[in-house]
């Protein structure tokens, strides 16, 4: 995968019935996981044949290459309180370490009442993107440093997003100087956006925002080689 893998937003992705048909599979999901660190429910279904086949045609149209679709789930960002604490949704400056070989993403949006913007390092042109509903951005996860930047969510407030990662057929492992280099330069990005207005951690531990960043995390070796 190439670190300049073009970003686009590309509008008018499904049908209204393509949409309904997502929004009762996710109406018929009660699993869901809190992610407390960015503040969103998660929820891992399973779309619709036609629809995943559908992100892929797009995916493989924008890569040039075959890819296979992995991993994908739906997303609700907005502000939660759990036992008596206030959560509020972010999304710092990263790369997506969850995964050990390259990745295509895409990012749509399904559903909002908030505007929330994109912004993506694409070989240190930095570049943000408004994605409105029946929309998506793609860019790199795992090659591009991606964040939005911080937002005052009213409590009613929303974004859902359905975020799929798809894996070139002729892929390779990733390793630790890579990490080191995307932690490098998303380090960077994470004080300048830390700067701005807003909090920056929903953390117990407010240093927790910078362990992300710290390329002597002694699991690095263990977890991505040499």
């Amino acid at each position: 995968m190439k670190v300049d893998f073009p970003n686009v937003v590309i509008k008018d992705i499904l049908t209204q019935e393509e949409i309904d048909a997502i929004l009762k599979v996710l109406s018929e999901t009660e699993s869901k996981s809190f992610v407390q660190g960015l503040c969103f429910n998660s929820w891992h279904i399973r779309l619709p044949l036609n629809i995943e086949e559908k992100f892929l045609k797009y995916a493989e149209e924008l890569s040039g290459v075959k890819l296979k679709l992995l991993e994908y789930n739906i997303s609700r960002y907005e502000n939660i309180e759990k036992d008596g604490i206030r959560y509020y949704p972010m999304l710092w400056p990263h790369t997506d370490e969850a995964f050990k070989k390259p990745r295509v993403t895409l990012d749509y949006q399904l559903r909002s009442n908030i505007s929330w913007p994109v912004i993506v390092d694409n070989l240190n042109s930095v570049k943000e993107y408004n994605v409105n509903d029946n929309e998506m951005i793609t860019f790199s996860g795992t090659h591009q440093v991606h964040w939005r930047p911080k937002k005052q969510f009213n409590n009613n407030q929303f974004l859902e997003m359905i975020f799929l990662h798809f894996e070139p057929e002729n892929s390779f492992l990733l390793n630790a100087t890579h990490i080191k280099s995307m932690r490098k330069l998303a380090g960077k990005r994470f004080l300048e956006w830390e700067q701005t207005e807003g909090p920056s951690s929903n953390d117990n531990d407010p240093k927790s925002s910078y362990y992300r960043y710290w390329d002597e995390d002694p699991s690095l070796e263990e977890k991505w080689g040499v």
